[in-house]
């Protein structure tokens, strides 16, 4: 079992009982929350926080499947926010790129030093007050956050309401090669996976695609392609779970998860130049008359943002700024629906994409990988998992390899890219910038009858020890 960082979605599977089960505890709009709520031309920073889901989706999955005692999971949590923890690369980056709000803001203390200056990497930082709520929340259960001893002080913070978590017994499950995919649904980023896997899978992809300086830079292209046309229908998803958009949505997943809709993507990508965006952006989706999805799970990742920019000064807890994930998509077919609108209770539109891959011979678990990096996470995971699986790296290279990441015009990759490939792209018409978005991804494998573990040196993270 593994879990997102916000516990967004919570992933198990049983190798036993042959099941996989999910628990979308993804964050809600507030009760209050209205589509134009972002519309003055100052919005305050309370406004981007929505009601978190962490605790809810951990406490079902302990009730389902947890072995220990609620309160024995949280003393090493509680002790690491007592004596400190080291600031990484990506740490005192993010540090120093919000030290204006830092220094501003009497909560953000934990981050300066006694001489109020920004801690630097390397130095320790400590979380005293989250060590109390972890305390707090150990003893009372999840009850302490949503309903108990820190619900006044948090509503008074931030005006939220309380949660429930989704528990789907099914995943969103499609077939690549020899693996299974087991992913999250809607609207979480598995439908945008299985569309990129999909696409490349007709090009019969292997060892053989990343040979040679010509070989990669047309697998390279190829993969950009699909990340730009995947990246044009994700922004037709929402959550299922609103009975306004549930049909639409439900339309969408099961075109971008059949093996037809990647078939005649993939013959609209030409193999000698980028294709243009706009006609991306027009292509009709298919009517298909099967379903082909069910649904599914999670993985982990590790971020260093400040959310909202909003820490809670009784109980050291950074709020979220997930409200941001909401933006208006129209769709096409002569209708013009909001699917990622803000409506309460409702869920916004996520990249993560935390993926569980079987052995479609023996059955047996594969690879769990996940990643973070807003909404690079799908093609960062993408791209490790065809690193690992179909390109035979090995997995500390495949999680470390030098990246792409897209928008709709643009190619981001990292300094350290091969140089020849990325001269083959641009005489395919492809613009090339330098990667300043950090996604990271993190993976477990089994090799070799091990376990082996790998964290994304991007973000200066190592696996933790068996």
């Amino acid at each position: 079992m593994a879990s997102s960082p916000g516990a967004r979605d919570i992933i198990r599977f049983s190798e036993k009982e042959e099941e996989v089960e999910t628990i979308n505890a993804r964050e809600t709009a507030p009760k209050y929350a209205s589509d134009d709520m972002f519309d003055k031309e100052e919005t305050k920073p309370g406004l981007f926080i929505a009601v978190p889901g962490e605790l809810r989706g951990y406490e079902l999955a302990h009730k389902r499947h947890g072995r220990l005692p609620w309160r024995e999971l949280f003393e090493p949590s509680i002790k690491l926010a007592q004596r400190g923890i080291p600031i990484g690369k990506a740490m005192a980056k993010a540090i120093k790129e919000n030290e204006k709000a830092i220094l501003n803001n009497a909560a953000f203390e934990v981050f300066c030093d006694s001489n109020k200056t920004i801690l630097k990497e390397n130095d320790t930082v400590r979380f005293l007050k989250l060590a109390v709520t972890y305390q707090k929340i150990a003893d009372e259960g999840p009850k302490a956050f949503y309903d108990g001893s820190l619900t006044q002080s948090i509503v008074d913070e931030i005006k939220a309401e309380g949660y429930k978590p989704v528990l789907n017994e099914y995943a969103l499950n499609f077939t690549v090669g020899k693996y299974i995919f087991h992913a999250p649904d809607a609207p979480f980023g598995g439908p945008v996976l299985a569309l990129i896997l999909n696409i490349l899978k007709g090009y019969n992809i292997s060892s053989n695609s990343v040979s040679t300086t010509g070989n990669k830079t047309l697998t390279y292209h190829r993969m950009i392609e699909a990340f730009r046309f995947a990246d044009v229908q994700k922004s037709k998803l929402g959550d299922p779970l609103d009975e306004n958009i549930t049909e639409i949505v439900s339309e969408f997943v099961l075109n971008m998860t059949s093996d037809s809709f990647a078939n005649h993507i993939r013959s609209t990508i030409k193999d000698d130049i980028k294709q243009d965006t706009d006609m991306m952006t027009s292509l009709k989706v298919l009517q298909l008359m099967t379903m082909a999805h069910l649904t599914c799970p999670s993985s982990q990742k590790m971020g260093v943002h400040f959310g909202s920019q909003v820490m809670s000064p009784s109980t050291g807890i950074i709020f979220n700024n997930q409200m941001l994930d909401f933006k208006d998509t129209d769709l096409t077919n002569g209708n013009i629906t909001q699917t990622n609108s803000i409506k309460p209770g409702k869920r916004p539109l996520s990249s993560m994409c935390p993926t569980i891959i079987l052995d479609k011979n023996s059955g047996q678990v594969k690879m769990v990988v996940g990643g973070s990096g807003g909404t690079n996470i799908t093609t960062a995971t993408a791209q490790v998992i065809l690193n690992y699986l179909f390109f035979d790296y090995d997995v500390k290279r495949a999680v470390n390899e030098p990246r792409v990441q897209i928008t709709p015009n643009m190619t981001f990759v990292d300094e350290n890219f091969d140089k020849n490939v990325l001269d083959g792209l641009k005489l395919k018409n492809h613009d090339i910038y330098n990667n300043t978005a950090i996604s990271a991804v993190q993976a477990v494998v089994q090799q070799d009858n091990k376990v082996c573990a790998e964290s994304d040196d991007r973000k200066g993270g190592y696996p933790a020890g068996y």
